[in-house]
């Protein structure tokens, strides 16, 4: 047993990543903590693969920790195959390597953009300037959303995931479906080529079974387009401006630029959310009883010395990221069923700032008089990150 709530604040000094790292330093490989309604924890990138891969066991229909903080299914996310297919076959044409192509040019031009105006200041606050506008932007785009309420879809996200008490998080998911209602009906009476289009087409699907359905496919798009890329590239580039080192291997070997950004998505794996256990099971010791909670942290995969020799380092050159094959050893964006739709597109985006950031801006640096503040919860991120830009 152990005393872990992933909603505490991160102490001074540490992240996200260091204060996983004393979960793996317990003896045990699965844990259980008492706080948040108690729930297991796995630590151990072993386990988080088979945790995402039995599904029949550890069901996605019950996703956040303590249960009942969502209060809205998100179908494919929440509903356990086979049923889980007929959600994601609405979701799958709009990320194929086709569409990231396109949406990959349109997001260079929109990353130049961002990047130009930064280059001309000699300080950012890079989460507001940059991280939560450049994939926003793209997400807008793919959903057609009014790029002018870009502030207030985040204020509502945030609001339900970061919110202190659940009134205040059902204040932000009220808004948001409130918003995504009118959206979908809309869309449903003047269909688009966008994705909310192809999400309010469902009600005509002979399998569609309510508007319950609609919503939370919405909401699940929503949600995953306004967050998790932005962590994954203000976590990148907090790396890149402790390390001159690793910004000039990029500018020198931009050829290198893909499998660093996989070696960044490998070392800032996010998410910490839940499963509800359906049938009792023991693993290495630990006894699970069906309806209890466990926690899946991916970025106790990340950070596996089992798995990744110096886990903690960012190694451009590592021999363990890729199998033979060529697919990405790491856990980040799931396994089985439920790996992430909008992968192939973070993964486009995280290039694209490789390549437009560095050589426009190849110098920077943290502000050693503004912290960088870090929240834990359901998807881990940097709130606020202070750059200087230029040589010292």
């Amino acid at each position: 047993m152990v005393d872990f709530d992933y909603h505490a604040p991160i102490p001074d000094g540490e992240d996200n990543y260091t204060v996983l790292s004393r979960l793996q330093q317990h003896g045990h490989d699965i844990l259980w903590t008492p706080r948040n309604g108690g729930h297991w924890i796995t630590t151990r990138g072993e386990d988080i693969r088979w945790v995402q891969e039995n599904f029949g066991i550890f069901s996605h229909e019950v996703f956040t920790i303590p249960r009942g903080t969502s209060r809205i299914i998100m179908p494919p996310l929440t509903v356990d195959p086979p049923l889980h297919a007929r959600y994601r076959a609405v979701l799958n044409p709009f990320f194929t390597p086709k569409k990231v192509a396109v949406l990959k040019e349109k997001a260079s031009e929109l990353a130049i953009d961002l990047i130009e105006k930064i280059a001309q200041q000699d300080r950012c606050e890079f989460v507001s300037e940059f991280a939560s506008v450049f994939p926003v932007i793209m997400f807008l785009g793919i959903v057609d959303l009014p790029l002018e309420m870009r502030q207030d879809f985040l204020d509502w996200a945030h609001t339900f995931m970061l919110g202190e008490t659940q009134a205040e998080r059902d204040s932000g998911l009220g808004k948001v479906l409130g918003y995504l209602n009118k959206v979908t009906q809309e869309r449903y009476a003047n269909p688009g080529t966008d994705l909310m289009s192809a999400i309010a087409a469902w009600r005509d699907n002979p399998r569609f079974q309510g508007e319950n359905e609609v919503q939370g496919m919405a909401a699940l798009i929503y949600f995953g387009g306004l967050d998790t890329v932005a962590s994954a590239i203000s976590f990148m580039i907090r790396h890149l401006a402790q390390n001159p080192g690793h910004r000039r291997r990029i500018l020198e070997d931009p050829a290198i630029i893909p499998r660093a950004a996989e070696e960044y998505l490998r070392r800032h794996g996010l998410s910490n959310t839940g499963r509800l256990i359906m049938s009792d099971v023991e693993r290495k010791g630990a006894t699970m009883k069906a309806d209890e909670m466990i926690m899946v942290p991916i970025g106790c995969s990340s950070i596996d010395d089992r798995l990744y020799k110096n886990a903690m380092d960012v190694d451009f050159d590592r021999p363990e990221l890729m199998t033979e094959s060529g697919i990405p050893t790491h856990n980040t964006f799931g396994n089985g069923p439920h790996k992430c739709v909008g992968a192939p597109l973070a993964r486009a985006e995280l290039q694209i700032v490789l390549q437009e950031w560095l050589p426009r801006i190849p110098d920077f640096r943290l502000d050693p008089e503004k912290p960088v503040r870090i929240h834990m919860d359901s998807v881990p991120g940097i709130e606020e990150m202070h750059l200087l830009i230029g040589k010292e």
